[in-house]
């Protein structure tokens, strides 16, 4: 296993499956409760719980999303050896590097 934390937020944002999933069948439970056997109590009852748990999980998917979109591939920066300032204070190292 590696020391080093994978970033969770790069991965494909599963939880907008199990939202949409616990919307439809919040869906079935309030508009045919016959559809799951269940009393018209339980299934609203159930309806409400299953579409608190699709809000939960369609606000943890959008957050991944969000945070997918917001990420940013910074420019290209190059300069000429002429271009570089030269001083015996301070070591320009640019607007940052790779480290390798």
């Amino acid at each position: 296993m590696s020391a080093h934390p994978i970033e969770a937020l790069l991965r494909p944002p599963v939880e907008l499956w199990s939202a949409l999933v616990a919307f439809a069948t919040a869906a079935i439970a309030i508009m045919a409760p016959w559809a799951l056997m269940m009393p018209p109590g339980i299934a609203y009852a159930a309806g409400g719980v299953l579409g608190l748990i699709g809000l939960i999980r369609g606000r943890q998917g959008w957050r991944v999303l969000r945070y997918q979109r917001n990420m940013r591939r910074l420019p290209n920066y190059r300069l000429q050896s002429s271009q570089i300032p030269l001083s015996r204070r301070q070591l320009f190292l640019g607007r940052g590097f790779r480290w390798t």
